[in-house]
């Protein structure tokens, strides 16, 4: 899925969240800046977030001669999100089967059905359709969970920032259709689908079951959370104030193939006085011939690549020009520092 950012630009990540997530421990006292050593990432990630049990779509259902799509003549209506059914609480879509087995054996006629919609609680009633074959349905497509792939940005002492900004669910509507539940994994790069002009590319990846981090904030500058396994094994690095950061050469660290991390040379093209938080600080060009030879420039996955320049961190990538792929754009990593909970003292 494509999101498109004001006109011209492009989310890389291909899904988004919400911050509902608890909040991390703040660090108590400031920190001198020239204390603050992260290890850079640049690991491709997968990502898992539990969402409500949200109405994706609806369909007909055959039984005996007819058609009948039982969501569509109980109101219920994509974007819905499914809190009761039949007096059952429901939370994932293996309670909502629970509930159409249970109706399975007392052949009910109608259910009693709560939903969520423009953020208040409706009543409805929904009666499942008995198939030829016996099987129970709703008439419902149904989601309970969003996967994605970005980018580890850094490790701090236990701690981890990713992704740069903030993910959402792609309805748009998605204060109220997460759960607390998210966890970051293993993930290798299997394919790269090159980027065009006005055809953003991305990486193909494979996520492995093993959880190594557990989300616990999911803000504007991206998603952190406390490491359960450390894969960043590099040096600890220094990081730049944002007033230090210069136009001129840089590399990002990022995947283009299985897990191995590279540095690849980009520019930094114009850097902006940000005196509040926002993503867009940093705009970049892809200078490196193998990077462009590969990928076409910055692609949907390398979202939270650590910036690099001169032997310090300075920021991650966070979106790509529609029109350029080999432009975009990155975020201060002060402003990461911060939503992790940590204030710099310079």
């Amino acid at each position: 899925m494509i999101f498109i950012f004001k006109r011209m630009i492009l989310i890389v990540l291909t899904f988004f969240l919400t911050s509902i997530f608890p909040d991390l421990t703040v660090y108590a006292e400031p920190i001198p800046i020239d204390q603050i050593y992260l290890t850079p990432g640049g690991e491709t990630i997968g990502i898992e977030v539990q969402t409500k049990v949200i109405v994706v779509d609806s369909y007909a259902v055959k039984s005996g001669t007819k058609l009948v799509n039982p969501a569509a003549e109980s109101g219920i209506r994509k974007g819905d999100i499914i809190l009761n059914l039949d007096g059952r609480q429901i939370d994932s879509i293996e309670d909502v089967k629970a509930v159409l087995r249970t109706y399975k054996n007392s052949h009910k006629k109608e259910l009693t059905a709560i939903i969520r919609r423009d953020g208040q609680n409706l009543k409805t009633k929904i009666t499942p359709v008995v198939t030829d074959d016996g099987t129970i349905s709703l008439g419902l497509y149904l989601k309970d969970h969003i996967l994605g792939i970005g980018t580890l940005t850094f490790t701090y002492k236990d701690r981890f920032g990713a992704l740069g900004h903030q993910i959402k669910d792609n309805s748009g509507l998605v204060d109220e259709r997460l759960n607390d539940e998210g966890v970051i994994k293993r993930a290798i790069v299997t394919n790269i689908v090159k980027g065009k002009k006005g055809s953003p590319g991305e990486k193909k990846a494979t996520m492995f079951p093993k959880e190594i981090g557990i989300i616990q904030e999911n803000t504007m500058t991206g998603i952190f959370g406390i490491l359960k396994e450390d894969i960043s094994h590099r040096h600890a690095m220094p990081i730049k104030a944002r007033e230090e950061v210069r136009t001129g050469a840089a590399q990002i660290l990022t995947v283009i193939k299985g897990d191995k991390v590279e540095a690849f040379d980009i520019e930094i093209i114009e850097v902006k006085n940000q005196p509040t938080k926002d993503i867009k600080g940093l705009k970049i060009r892809v200078v490196d011939d193998r990077l462009l030879s590969e990928t076409g420039g910055i692609i949907q996955g390398m979202s939270g690549s650590p910036i690099i320049q001169d032997g310090r961190i300075i920021g991650a990538v966070t979106h790509v020009l529609l029109n350029d792929q080999t432009t975009g754009y990155g975020v201060f990593i002060e402003f990461m520092l911060e939503d992790l909970g940590i204030e710099i003292s310079k």
